[in-house]
């Protein structure tokens, strides 16, 4: 009997957090995509060349989409590139990135965008290829460094994105549902190192980010559905990994940001769908908060989510939910409805208790958020002293949640925090950095580490070392 117990509530959990809703990546093996190598030296690149944009969209042309099963190959070394490439369909196809590429002009867009690909996969073989980005000579003007466009069956990993161009990004207006970064456009515009936008089935893994320390250098952003993210450490003053609406069945595990803004979901505002999402395993060292699902006023909903194995040092937020965000304009419903979220497994502090709390509930008074459930969630502050806040929440496992089925809204209750019984000083990484890169000076590029969580492997070997 208890065996059957423990299966019905092994079962239960799954179908509640279902994450993937399927299988992730290309439908065909590596090798399978290597009949043929679109290599960029023939069709107009050199090693050291001053644009290697259009001997890629040459490569792209001339040879993948001719040729089903094959390779667009950046051999190893260094590339400037001021023509920026979209390279839209192909099937069974795959982009070796083994070279740097330094960005090298002002025009804004996306360096690279793959779009409406199927069974893809963008990968650097050696581990060290990817794009320099060095934003800090334009910060008024640039692309985006990789997007990703309504893909299917595809993957993205061992690659190194530095340094991308942007500008604050600070007031906005607020983001709709479906175009989620179409109105930043109209403002300053953020410059981003990766964007996944819509699609599904997709795993991205073993990246190293790096970005200055200042906001509008978001990490990995993305919105769609089925995505597996995994292995990825992120340096910047903006989101780490985001996920943002519409987005159903995404995975997010063993992601490590080291200086970083944090990772969130969000901003999220009229016509927000958004559930089944899980983040597990997340190391924040540094950065503005541990995590944070940010909005104000709006639509929509949010539910069905766990943050499960969460480990963070001296952030200024802890776990924030605020969905009166005063960083975007405010959307025309009365709130997004967030339901069905539980939080487990947490251990961390922020440098000041008191002035900003480890836990916060703002939620929305035309929406008040329910079943928000904190399991074993130990966080406090480096001051020694901390409070918790409340606002229209409801649910189980911190103090200032109310209870009941009848959720009506309050108006904010902030109550004095004692240390967490279960409370331990966060450990640390090898690599942790003590603070973010400067605006005004280059990033160096690094390498991709082996572990994103502490105790914890990589998912999946580099691909040098296969």
């Amino acid at each position: 009997m208890g065996f059957k117990s423990l299966l019905a509530s092994l079962l239960l959990v799954s179908a509640t957090f279902a994450q993937l809703s399927g299988r992730v990546g290309p439908t065909s093996s590596l090798s399978s995509k290597q009949s043929t190598i679109c290599n960029v030296l023939d069709y107009g690149g050199s090693i050291g060349s001053a644009d290697i944009g259009p001997p890629i969209s040459s490569a792209f042309t001339n040879c993948v989409l001719k040729h089903s099963g094959s390779t667009l190959y950046v051999p190893a070394g260094n590339y400037n590139m001021q023509t920026w490439v979209t390279l839209n369909g192909g099937t069974k196809w795959a982009f070796r990135l083994d070279g740097l590429i330094t960005r090298t002009s002002t025009t804004g867009g996306n360096m690279i965008a793959i779009e409406n690909a199927n069974d893809f996969e963008f990968y650097s073989a050696n581990s060290a290829g990817g794009i320099q980005g060095y934003g800090y000579q334009c910060r008024n003007a640039g692309p985006r460094l990789i997007r990703m466009v309504t893909s299917t069956n595809w993957s993205l990993h061992d690659l190194i994105l530095v340094d991308c161009m942007f500008t604050p990004r600070y007031p906005r207006a607020a983001r709709g549902a479906f175009t989620p970064e179409t109105s930043d456009e109209h403002c300053t515009a953020p410059e981003f190192h990766l964007v996944i936008q819509q699609g599904s089935n997709g795993e991205v893994y073993n990246l190293a980010i790096r970005g200055a320390n200042l906001g509008g250098s978001d990490g990995v952003d993305v919105w769609g559905s089925n995505y597996w993210i995994h292995d990825v450490e992120v340096t910047n003053r903006d989101e780490c990994v985001t996920v943002k609406s519409p987005s159903n069945n995404i995975l997010v595990e063993r992601i490590w940001c080291n200086q970083s803004g944090g990772s969130a979901i969000g901003s999220l505002s009229d016509g927000t769908a958004i559930q089944d999402v899980v983040y597990r395993d997340i190391y924040t060292n540094g950065g503005n908060q541990a995590f944070m699902i940010k909005s104000n006023m709006g639509s929509g909903y949010v539910r069905n989510v766990l943050f499960q194995n969460f480990i963070a040092r001296g952030t200024a937020y802890g776990l924030n939910v605020n969905q009166y965000w005063s960083s975007q304009s405010p959307g025309s419903g009365a709130g997004v409805q967030l339901s069905n979220i539980t939080f487990q497994n947490w251990d961390g502090n922020v440098a000041n208790g008191v002035q900003r709390p480890p836990i916060q509930f703002i939620c929305a008074d035309g929406a008040p958020c329910f079943d928000m459930t904190l399991s074993n969630v130990n966080m406090w502050s480096q001051t020694n002293e901390a409070v918790v806040k409340c606002e229209s929440a409801y649910g189980t496992g911190l103090s200032c949640l109310r209870s009941g089925s009848s959720h009506t809204s309050y108006a904010v209750v902030t109550q004095s925090a004692t240390r967490p019984a279960g409370y331990t000083t966060p450990t640390t990484m090898p690599g942790d950095l003590t603070d973010g890169f400067a605006t005004n000076a280059p990033i160096p590029t690094p390498t991709i580490p082996t572990s994103f969580f502490p105790g914890l492997p990589q998912i999946s070997p580099l691909a040098k070392n296969l």
